[in-house]
């Protein structure tokens, strides 16, 4: 969106009547202030799009207030108006970090050339800040993480069904990723390079999600002043995402039953049908067949939809995931900070005995908190307790994870040291279990239970570890 807000500050009221007379043609909503401190208290109240000041004002004048509204508002462009006698202020000023100036007196024209280049790098930044998000979306897609047996199961009914068209079902609790497959089921499709679009069922209502999926055209309903694109042709040729597909209305789901039988539609208050390829995606945090057979979801829509189902286990049955998920967000927020976060064995054993009631996107977020409120410095229990108050609250777990301890049996262990560079997820997971069979005096039944696996995988994994064969271990064991 182009630059709609301005405060304007200046002690010359002719000049703030001016700037307030040219900005509305451009559609660019003004308030005034007759110097810094007004203009501050004005974008405290509501911030703006862009701040335009005169360098010298009496009380607090242009460059205190730039280097103020730069700390609050950093993205906010600030321009700076001067006479010529002032212009060494002017380019100080930018050196501050103001946008441009504007040398009085000026006209329209040097007023419009100004905004054109402020939409311009509005735009640019708006693109940036996009792409930005776009490529952490894909990292995250590629960071559907876990060798535990169910997440496994998991991981090879996307990579089996990514390159089909079939309708996939996505079920899970909150936080567990389902929006990561949707968007892997994406990119390692054929669709990959069409539109990959989204929509949350949950947060419109009946007459709004109708038109967000459908669209509508002009004249419609009340306030339809134009036709609107649905979701279903901007994913024309890539792939539809329908986020909570349970919590859509009974006469919605009848609409949609057409749309996936025969894959056209008309818009809200069309006539002519609108063929579509779109390739469907839906999740659900609830039991759909429940649904079902309680008389809340159509039974045809739900094996429309269950062509291929694929479960999210919760992060409390895959508690053997954590140390790697943790290691690969460590990863990723300490590059973007530019540290080498190190986690501690006491830390890593508070996260991994946790039981996650928000599932991984709780523990992303602990991990990022972690990283950006210390830094590069050791990431110990005293530190986790301090980002994750709800350890001291939470009700034990069902079967503990017991992370790598300090035990001077275990030395290699204690040395963990995360993303420095000296240890891959593999070396992590490998110090991890061995720390647990050792300290827990070889016992590997009780290594499995502690670390909430199967025996079976306990013994494949000792085994590649230590070159045992795994039928050996097992017949040691039983």
């Amino acid at each position: 969106m182009p630059i709609a807000t301005a405060v304007i500050a200046d002690d010359e009221i002719l000049n703030r009547e001016l700037l307030a007379e040219m900005l509305p043609r451009f559609d660019i909503a003004v308030r005034t202030a007759k110097d810094g401190v007004h203009a501050l208290k004005a974008l405290e109240a509501e911030p703006a799009d862009l701040l335009i000041t005169d360098i010298r004002m009496p009380g607090m004048g242009g460059l205190k207030l730039l280097l103020k509204a730069k700390e609050k508002w950093p993205e906010m462009p600030v321009v700076m108006m001067t006479a010529f006698a002032s212009v060494e202020s002017a380019v100080e000023s930018m050196r501050q970090g103001a946008y441009d100036y504007l040398m009085k007196p000026f006209g329209v024209e040097q007023v419009e050339a100004l905004l054109l280049r402020l939409n311009e790098r509005h735009a640019l930044v708006r693109e940036v800040r996009t792409l930005k998000a776009e490529a952490r979306e894909r990292h995250q897609a590629r960071g559907l993480l876990g060798s535990s047996v169910l997440m496994q199961q998991a991981l090879e009914t996307i990579a089996r069904s990514a390159r089909s068209n079939a309708t996939v079902l996505v079920g899970g609790e909150s936080g567990t990723g389902k929006e990561l497959v949707a968007r892997a089921l994406h990119e390692q499709s054929p669709r990959a390079g069409g539109p990959f679009i989204k929509v949350n069922c949950a947060a419109l209502t009946e007459t709004l999600l109708t038109s967000e999926l459908f669209g509508h055209e002009k004249g419609s309903f009340t306030g339809a002043s134009e036709q609107h694109v649905g979701r279903f042709e901007l994913a024309n040729g890539g792939t539809l995402l329908l986020d909570e597909i349970s919590e859509i209305s009974a006469e919605l789901q009848a609409k949609l039953l057409r749309v996936l039988e025969e894959r056209e539609f008309e818009r809200v208050g069309g006539s002519k049908p609108i063929s579509v390829d779109v390739r469907i995606v839906a999740t659900t945090n609830r039991d759909l067949l429940g649904e079902v057979k309680r008389g809340r979801f159509r039974e045809d829509l739900y094996y429309r939809l269950n062509v291929i189902p694929v479960r999210l286990p919760a992060l409390r049955e895959r508690r053997e995931d954590v140390p790697t998920i943790v290691a690969h967000y460590l990863a990723l927020f300490g590059k973007e900070l530019g540290v080498k976060p190190q986690l501690a064995p006491d830390g890593l054993e508070l996260l991994a005995s946790y039981g996650w009631p928000g599932n991984v996107r709780e523990l992303v977020n602990i991990v990022e908190r972690l990283v950006v409120l210390n830094g590069a410095e050791p990431l110990d229990a005293a530190a986790v307790r301090r980002c994750l108050p709800e350890l001291g609250r939470a009700a034990p777990t069902a079967a503990p994870v017991t992370a790598v301890t300090a035990a001077p049996a275990a030395a290699e262990a204690a040395n963990l040291a995360l993303l420095g560079g000296e240890l891959t997820m593999d070396d992590l997971e490998r110090r991890h279990i061995l720390a647990t069979v050792e300290r827990l005096g070889g016992n590997r039944q009780a290594a499995a239970d502690s670390l909430g696996i199967s025996r079976r995988t306990l013994f494949d994994k000792l085994a590649r570890y230590q070159g045992v064969p795994a039928a050996v271990g097992a017949a040691d064991e039983s």
